[in-house]
């Protein structure tokens, strides 16, 4: 494509004849024929690049002029566009041929449950038998062959040439996950979302919003600066509940308490949950191999939205009788030896999610409950206290380790976190270690909560990334020394 045809697509008037045949943000990946996208991101500026990038074989470039000149050794052709960053995805929707308008694009948002979100919901939309895929946290592609993600949400250019691979493959709808970081840089611009779902508001990544106010506002930008044709949204929460108001959409449906629709009679048992599920004129009963009082709200979300869908209930009672938790989320792993132990991996990273995964399983818990979870580090230092003091509220044993402490010194990470722990405690660094203590130290009907790195299989230490799972080591470790693990 010529990039004056390109740009003339998003009213951007340019005369040059540079023909493109990829689009990169990343110098080192320009090759022959790239047009690359250049402007000030929150950790480097892509402008200092140019000369890399045409070096690489880059045709042409797309740069934001503010404060900013071009090099002089630059001799490919360099357009000027104001705003860049918030521009590139909308180039990005057009080259790669406006993939998302074919397909129905599910995005959902909030600080807790986005993954299990997407996971749910891609299952029962296939389940339903079409053809989905989710983009977030824990992978991208159809939920048989996923493929690893770098972030949570991608950058402009990848999104939309993934929304276009997929597309190619005869995905018909896409769960994604849309961070508040991504709705703050821009990177789901040109994306034309079919139904975007909120979650719930807490403390979080305060390191790079500054304060909640900011960060609540990045969250509403996807109901506000976008229209969708569906908007489900959770009542029960301050924000969720603000949106029914002001939210761009054909239709909005809201769950939890105060919703449209919302569980009633919940049961929790040792093989799942049970409850009603009332409101807009419906009452059936719906059961669940997820345990947790923490994925009732993601199990009112996806029953909100498959009715919304028109999907019949006796399809949404077999849907939820199936359901599986997303990779370590919830995920429940039990020995089968005489001194039964429950260990439950969960990727709970904030003082909210934590508390509320504890309380879950402390439900299903007639034993004592241990809990093992650090803070990452390089990251909002001030919710480590309160991820001490929310463990502590349902936790009867309490073990501080390490979680990623990246360029941190872990030992200081493991003090703050303890600052909010009034009660006895310990810390054991080395993580391994730390759950070993765990099973080799829990009594017969013990609940373990494992925290912090969920579907994760790497751990960031110093300068190193180290190969760590834990949902690999309990399985390895409940087998060797307890039997059979279910």
């Amino acid at each position: 494509m010529l990039l004056a045809d390109l740009l003339a697509k998003c009213n951007i008037a340019s005369d040059s004849t540079a023909e493109i045949v990829d689009i990169v943000i990343d110098s080192r990946k320009a090759k022959a024929g790239s047009l690359f996208c250049a402007y000030k991101g929150s950790v480097v500026d892509g402008r200092d690049y140019l000369s890399q990038a045409q070096e690489n074989g880059a045709v042409a470039a797309l740069y934001d002029p503010e404060d900013f000149d071009l090099p002089d050794s630059l001799a490919i052709p360099a357009v000027a566009i104001v705003n860049l960053q918030d521009q590139v995805g909308y180039i990005a929707h057009e080259f790669y041929g406006r993939a998302c308008d074919e397909m129905q694009i599910f995005g959902v948002t909030g600080t807790n449950g986005k993954t299990t979100c997407c996971y749910l919901l891609t299952q029962a939309l296939e389940a339903l038998g079409l053809q989905a895929a989710m983009i977030g946290t824990i992978g991208v592609g159809q939920l048989s062959d996923l493929a690893p993600a770098e972030h949570t949400t991608p950058d402009p250019v990848s999104l939309h040439k993934m929304l276009a691979d997929l597309k190619r493959k005869g995905v018909t709808q896409v769960c994604m996950e849309v961070s508040s970081h991504a709705l703050d840089q821009g990177r789901v611009n040109g994306v034309e979302f079919f139904c975007t779902l909120f979650t719930n508001l807490s403390h979080d990544h305060l390191d790079y919003h500054g304060d909640m106010a900011n960060y609540a506002a990045a969250k509403r930008r996807l109901f506000t600066g976008f229209h969708s044709e569906l908007i489900i949204t959770n009542a029960s929460d301050q924000l969720g509940s603000s949106l029914i108001d002001v939210a761009n959409a054909e239709f909005i449906v809201s769950y939890g308490n105060g919703g449209d629709v919302y569980a009633d009679e919940i049961n929790l048992g040792d093989d799942g949950i049970s409850f009603e599920f009332e409101g807009n004129g419906v009452d059936f009963s719906v059961s669940t191999p997820l345990i947790g009082a923490v994925n009732v709200p993601n199990i009112e979300m996806l029953v909100a939205t498959l009715l919304a869908l028109s999907t019949p209930i006796e399809d949404i009672q077999s849907i939820l009788a199936s359901l599986k938790p997303a990779p370590g989320r919830m995920e429940l792993y039990r020995s089968n030896a005489s001194r039964a132990l429950s260990v439950v991996v969960d990727y709970a990273h904030t003082p909210d999610a934590l508390e509320k995964a504890l309380a879950s399983v402390r439900e299903h818990c007639d034993a004592k409950l241990w809990c093992v979870f650090g803070c990452g580090g390089d990251r909002d230092q001030a919710k480590r206290p309160v991820m001490g003091a929310a463990a502590e509220k349902s936790a009867d044993v309490l073990i501080v380790t390490n979680d990623n402490p990246r360029s941190e010194d872990p030992q200081v990470i493991a003090q703050q976190i303890a600052e909010g722990i009034k009660g006895d405690h310990e810390i054991i660094l080395d993580r391994a270690e730390a759950i070993q203590y765990c099973i080799d130290n829990a009594a017969a009907n013990d609940w373990i909560m494992v925290a912090g790195k969920g579907h994760e299989t790497t751990q960031h230490i110093g300068d190193e990334v180290r190969e760590f799972s834990d949902r690999k080591f309990i399985s390895d470790y409940l087998k060797l020394g307890f039997g059979d693990v279910q």
